[in-house]
């Protein structure tokens, strides 16, 4: 199991005098998104509108999405779909609308949303995070020292001997290090966890 999420983007898109200020976020529960609409919000308080759409669980499940005060299905279904369409979870994308004095018609402002919303989107630095095994390890530090630049290694402690956790795909096999420390590793599995795996 694995996801695409991103981190923070922006992008600006000026139609007809209006000005559309669009910024992305990783989120990972509905108080991040609530949050981060507080802060555009109290920073842009002189904004017409602040839509946005949001995904804040691995599989798409839980959403939402808001037009804010723009006609309905302007706003909030353009930029969900923006998220939906790069197959992103865990995020949200908010546009900022100054208006400019010149009325779009649903029509413009849905293209509006939606373009800086893709753009925004596209902009952003995007991460793969992977379901993972969790292992909690221990080894010497000879051994260690073998070891230590593999991939995966997290959470070193040393005392008597090294203590680190260790995580890899999950139907992928903790063997590669058992090998490479020459058996010299104690390991349990602890947990599984989203990681994000370097290339």
């Amino acid at each position: 199991m694995k996801y695409v999420t991103l981190t923070e983007g922006s992008s600006e898109l000026v139609v007809s005098r209006s000005r559309f200020l669009a910024f992305a976020y990783g989120v990972d529960s509905e108080e991040d998104v609530i949050e981060r609409l507080k802060t555009l919000r109290k920073t842009y308080h002189d904004a017409t509108h602040v839509c946005y759409a949001a995904i804040w669980d691995d599989k798409g499940n839980l959403s939402r999405f808001s037009d804010d005060g723009e006609p309905s299905g302007t706003a909030g279904a353009p930029i969900m779909e923006a998220i939906k369409g790069a197959d992103l979870k865990k995020c949200m994308v908010a546009v900022v609308r100054y208006f400019g004095g010149i009325k779009l018609g649903t029509g413009g402002l849905t293209r509006a949303y939606s373009a800086v919303a893709v753009s925004c989107v596209a902009n952003a630095d995007k991460h793969t995070l992977v379901m993972c095994d969790i292992y909690r390890c221990s080894t010497d530090f000879a051994t260690f020292k073998k070891i230590s630049n593999i991939n995966g290694i997290d959470e070193i402690g040393y005392s008597s001997d090294v203590s680190f956790t260790y995580f890899c795909p999950c139907g992928d096999d903790i063997a590669p290090l058992v090998d490479r420390a020459n058996g010299k590793i104690k390991y349990t599995l602890i947990s599984q966890q989203y990681k994000r795996i370097k290339n």
